[in-house]
């Protein structure tokens, strides 16, 4: 203010000094008066005012701001809101302009409502990269590099690559594919949703209707699903729930969106089962058993070529193995038997077991008895992946899962002191506490725990002891 008196003081010199008008001059006096009235009028606009700019966006004023340079800072902020759950700023495509002007400084204290007008008024869009397998699209990414990420995490999930599990090649059975897109930011999604997307799978719920004669696990087996599965499709229903002819039930079914196919070398400890060997001793009573000597678990290093389809053996075979610790056999001493065993649903009366059926029709891969040094407690009968076998005689499920060295096992009692074991499985299609008819399809043929090849481990067992099948199978 001081600097403006001073240049009006010298303005007012140099006009009197030009014209030579005396200060008591009516016309100076006048002139003077005037020059100060539009200078202090000036003086209070430029005090009272501001420069500001209008956001003008497609054309319509959406907001006034103290420069052009906060105008860009709250479009930038709005843009970035929109892309932050990805990572991401949004883009747009808006056409945005500003108009300079002055205004009352008041008017600059809404820059609040000026940004809530940018949120209504401004599009906006994501340059994301869509994931496309066997043609379909699966999600979209922010980039290529979150795609790769992805479908790498994806293989690992299934391939599980460490010290002791050398990959040699891994790839996807679809086509894949990528191409840029532009979509609403809602729509682009963060790696890690769709790895999770892709681990969970992809889930399909279908209409069935009951048949003439069907069965919880009839259904079941129709549709390559597990009776628990069909269950749990249905919430609130039970095996022992009753179903009719026409009766309409959900079909709930998981399918991977990709299949990974992976070759590999793998290092693993597994473990030797001891073997029971048993003596008689008639000094004891029919039916007591006594440890007479504890046995001990070997432990071996087993190295295996395979190929998988989603984690899952399609091949696998031994390429060295290496005892590092020998089994110990357990010796039990047991009282004589004062009674025939039988299977009484099978025997009609015959007192025999001879009415065990065989549970699979394959060649003889390994029998009964000593084998590399070892003794082998059962048949192994050769089989495809995935083929069907049958329970040997009727009885209820006693065990059915991990076996250790039996991989994925099924034991059955049959009753009277008989018991037959089915190991190696690919896949179980029972579970505890179920009672299962001869013949009736109870598992898949695999090649689980220690196995060199796609086959089934079947094992008679008479009273605790492993008996050669062969002597009972017909």
């Amino acid at each position: 203010m001081k600097k403006f008196v001073s240049s009006f003081k010298i303005k007012i010199k140099e006009i009197r000094t030009q014209h030579r008008i005396p200060w008591k001059s009516p016309k100076f006096i006048v002139g003077a008066i005037t020059f100060m009235v539009v200078i202090g009028s000036t003086t209070v606009y430029l005090t009272s005012t501001s420069s500001a700019a209008y956001i003008i966006v497609n054309g319509e004023k959406t907001g006034i701001v103290a420069s052009v340079e906060r105008g860009q800072y709250l479009i930038d902020n709005v843009l970035a809101k929109r892309g932050k759950a990805i990572n991401k700023a949004a883009k747009t495509k808006d056409h945005i302009e500003y108009k300079l002007v002055r205004v009352n400084k008041a008017e600059l204290l809404g820059e609040l409502s000026t940004k809530n007008e940018l949120e209504k008024k401004l599009t906006s869009y994501i340059d994301g990269y869509a994931l496309n397998v066997a043609g379909t699209q699966i999600a979209i990414l922010p980039s290529q590099e979150d795609i790769q990420k992805v479908l790498k995490l994806y293989q690992d999930f299934y391939t599980k690559p460490s010290d002791n599990n050398k990959i040699s090649s891994v790839e996807f059975s679809e086509s894949i594919s990528t191409k840029p897109v532009e979509v609403q930011p809602d729509q682009v999604k963060r790696p890690d949703e769709v790895l999770k997307e892709l681990e969970s799978g992809k889930t399909t719920t279908t209409e069935y209707t009951i048949q003439e004669n069907d069965s919880w696990w009839i259904i079941a087996r129709k549709n390559n699903m597990k009776t628990q599965e069909v269950l749990a499709s249905n919430p609130g229903m039970t095996e022992d729930s009753r179903i009719l002819a026409g009766q309409k039930i959900k079909l709930t079914s998981v399918s991977p969106y990709l299949t990974v196919i992976s070759k590999g070398i793998l290092t693993s400890k597994e473990i030797i089962a001891f073997d029971v060997l048993t003596e008689t001793d008639e000094k004891l009573s029919s039916g007591e058993t006594v440890v007479k000597e504890q046995g001990s678990d070997g432990e071996k290093l087993v190295t295996y070529s395979y190929q998988q389809q989603n984690g899952k053996d399609i091949t696998k075979g031994v390429v060295d193995e290496k005892i590092i610790k020998s089994p110990v056999s357990q010796i039990v001493v047991k009282g004589p038997s004062r009674a025939p065993i039988s299977v009484a649903s099978l025997s009609r009366g015959s007192g025999s077991t001879s009415g065990i059926a065989w549970p699979l029709r394959g060649s003889i891969n390994s029998y009964y008895g000593n084998r590399h040094g070892s003794f082998h407690t059962g048949l192994d009968i050769g089989g495809d992946i995935g083929e069907p076998y049958t329970a040997a005689a009727s009885g209820t499920i006693v065990a059915a899962g991990w076996g250790g060295g039996y991989g994925n096992m099924i034991l059955i009692n049959h009753g009277n002191g008989v018991m037959t074991r089915y190991a190696h499985s690919s896949r179980l299609l029972v579970s505890v506490g179920q009672k299962v008819s001869r013949g009736q399809t109870i598992g898949l043929v695999g090649s689980t725990g220690n196995s060199t090849g796609p086959h089934l481990h079947f094992e008679v067992i008479l009273n605790g002891d492993t008996a050669n099948p062969l002597s009972y199978l017909r």
